[in-house]
């Protein structure tokens, strides 16, 4: 990582020094998209200079024009103080970071737990500051806690997907319950239902431990992770239910993305009971479908819809299951058709 918090550094430097070209921006974009490390180590570089210039201003210094060499000082009592920019004061802390993996701004960012979450209806994505992203699906919670040893992600409640940044001396674990989802660099999604917590591997190898009661996300320790219950890799599920043994299984790419249309706000249906279709739609909306009649409700639903469109949902559901759909205030009930009687 030196390297490149070096690089970051410099390239902070010059970004806030106004001495980036159109060329040179475009080089700048090429390497930060060139390795999800390279945008965490330019945050914190950034993150640095503000904090450094901070400083200045808390020390009373003069900050030198940005365009300009510095001036020669006058022989007067304000000599004694020297004038500091923060050009000055960061390009003298480049060897530093490069040294120290960025031991200011690492602080600053790292070491304590932030929450985040989505409202109902809303996929969100977040890019971590060690290059990681996290997408939030609807009505989601976590907090995340990273330091120089771990990176420690608490799921409260909801569905997220994590795209992990190749670190191997951080270990990279999801806490849901107490279950343990541990990743090096991969990409994988966690789900947390009232009874069970699913976990599907899009890339690499996750290893799903029990027992992770406290992983560090909430506080600050760093007990020992738990031990190895299960590896599941690429193109493969697992389902832990608070009853029952796991259940690991192969599942196809196509199936794979389909049951990640969320990240784009729908969702897909290839078979489903209707009744679970519409507890899926019912979770990205405040109002909200009923089903009256259950053998309605176990009739098969294929499809893609809109997620937060729940009114088109219900009429092509009905129309489809020869039903009826009607709104009454914050709930649209679904209902079989009674048939005309007959003469």
């Amino acid at each position: 990582m030196e390297p490149i918090n070096e690089t970051a550094a410099r390239w902070a430097v010059r970004v806030e020094g106004g001495s980036v070209s159109p060329d040179d921006q475009r080089e700048l974009e090429a390497w930060l998209a060139a390795d999800p490390r390279h945008q965490g180590a330019y945050v914190r570089a950034r993150s640095q200079w503000v904090n450094l210039d901070r400083l200045a201003a808390l020390h009373g210094r003069v900050e030198i024009p940005m365009s300009t060499a510095p001036a020669p000082v006058p022989e007067t009592a304000t000599q004694a103080e020297p004038m500091v920019s923060r050009r000055h004061l960061l390009a003298a802390s480049v060897a530093t970071v490069a040294v120290t993996s960025g031991a200011v701004s690492w602080r600053l960012w790292f070491g304590r737990a932030d929450r985040y979450t989505s409202t109902i209806g809303e996929v969100r994505r977040l890019t971590l500051p060690d290059g990681s992203t996290m997408i939030l699906n609807t009505d989601t919670e976590v907090t995340v806690r990273l330091t120089e040893q771990r990176r420690d992600i608490r799921l409260i409640h909801g569905e997220a997907l994590f795209e992990v940044a190749h670190d191997r001396t951080r270990p990279f674990v999801v806490a849901v319950g107490d279950t343990a989802v541990r990743a090096v660099g991969t990409a994988f999604a966690v789900r947390l239902e009232s009874d069970q917590v699913a976990v599907m591997v899009t890339d690499g190898v996750v290893e799903v431990s029990a027992s992770a009661n406290d992983n560090g996300a909430d506080s600050g320790g760093l007990p020992t992770l738990p031990p190895v219950k299960k590896r599941v890799a690429a193109n493969e599920r697992i389902v832990i239910a608070r009853a029952g043994p796991e259940d690991v299984r192969s599942i196809a790419r196509a199936e794979v993305a389909r049951q990640l249309a969320w990240r784009e706000g729908q969702v897909s249906f290839d078979g489903e009971t209707l009744a679970m279709a519409v507890a899926e739609i019912n979770r990205h909306n405040r109002r909200q479908i009923v089903i009256d009649d259950p053998a309605l409700a176990a009739m098969p639903v294929v499809g893609v819809f809109r997620a937060t469109d729940l009114d088109g949902f219900a009429a092509a559901a009905a129309a489809a299951l020869k039903a009826s759909a009607v709104p009454r205030g914050d709930v649209i009930r679904l209902a079989r058709k009674v048939p005309p009687p007959q003469n």
